[in-house]
């Protein structure tokens, strides 16, 4: 009798045993994941860090970008469904003007380069005329833990229709962007994506919650291309491929090849109000009359007017008739055409 008692209670320790976790939140080895992106596969073909400093960038916009994607391992793989979500951020660099064609390596030339060797890969994008070349790698890590409702898991009913187990997903992109000619590196992104599904214990699939942590990675990821590319075009274009303006003190005494602009000694110093000359009055000399603002002359119908005996205004200057102002503004075109007339004072 008192074995019967006793018996659900061992049944319950048994069931805790067996199961890593019962209740709580996944933990997460970062540093497994980290490793499994990092794994030696790709081989940087730089001896010194003087060659590697020696590269310099040549990335013009817009540009043609080579994709190429790790090869899936595990649990999971690339599906139709991430490669056209990958076709957003794609077709948005390109109306942005940023990219002129982004395409996926064919896996024909990639066949040889299935350990991520980086130079192969150049190799296999300058075959398609590829500017710059964008490798992503992935890796994903699962953890499982059962909740208490699992208890029902006795009953195989109940372990068929209860949700009583979780699988917890971290699926975890990185992706870098190297030049095709000399293998300059860019820029490089990461993203991750979280999966976590609770089912029955009998029916959970981990391969349902890597898909769903990568489903959100590769959005996540593309915000991260999206965001970095952006940046590289604001950046101001190669000195060494542009033609461009060359600042000396002297003139060089090599000719130049058409593209460059000596300017010698110049001042790019900005200006400050103290730089800006005032405008002075213009002296008058002593006993020169005022000078008088000019007014509107009035308008003289009779052509016939007699040259002597000039009518004048209240301050001396003549009153021409229209066919004077006329003859005067032809003298005028001889010299500088102002269009004016000034009015010149009697003698």
């Amino acid at each position: 009798m008192r074995a019967w008692k006793t018996s659900p209670v061992l049944l319950l320790v048994l069931l805790c045993g067996c199961t890593p976790i019962v209740g709580g939140a996944a933990r997460f080895d970062r540093n497994v994941l980290h490793e499994r992106l990092k794994d030696g596969s790709i081989q940087m073909p730089d001896s010194t860090i003087t060659a590697a400093r020696d590269l310099k960038p040549q990335l013009r916009f817009p540009c043609r970008i080579a994709v190429y994607l790790q090869p899936e391992s595990g649990d999971w793989r690339w599906t139709q469904e991430d490669k056209a979500a990958m076709e957003v951020w794609a077709n948005t660099l390109k109306k942005e003007g940023i990219a002129a064609d982004v395409f996926t390596l064919p896996q024909i030339l990639t066949a040889k380069s299935d350990k991520g060797d980086l130079k192969e890969l150049r190799v296999a994008a300058a075959k398609c005329g590829a500017d710059v070349l964008l490798v992503i790698h992935a890796a994903t890590q699962t953890a499982s833990y059962k909740n208490f409702a699992s208890v029902f898991n006795l009953t195989l009913v109940g372990g068929f229709v209860v949700p009583g187990s979780h699988k917890d997903s971290l699926f975890a992109m990185e992706g870098v962007l190297l030049d095709v000619d000399n293998g300059y590196l860019y820029t490089a992104m990461q993203a991750e994506g979280l999966g976590k599904i609770m089912r029955p214990t009998f029916v959970i699939e981990e391969k349902d919650a890597i898909t769903l942590a990568k489903t959100r990675a590769v959005a996540a990821f593309g915000d991260e291309v999206l965001k970095r590319m952006r940046v590289l075009a604001t950046l101001p274009p190669p000195s060494d491929r542009a033609g461009r303006i060359i600042i000396e003190g002297t003139e060089p005494t090599k000719p130049t090849d058409g593209k460059a602009v000596p300017i010698s000694n110049p001042d790019l110093r900005p200006l400050s109000p103290s730089d800006v000359p005032a405008l002075k009055p213009t002296p008058v000399p002593l006993g020169a009359a005022p000078l008088q603002p000019s007014r509107p002359q009035p308008y003289i119908s009779d052509i016939n007017t007699p040259t002597s005996g000039v009518p004048v205004d209240a301050n001396g200057f003549e009153i021409q008739s229209t066919l004077d102002a006329a003859r005067r503004a032809q003298r005028n075109a001889g010299g500088v055409m102002t269009g004016i007339t000034v009015p010149r004072p009697l003698p």
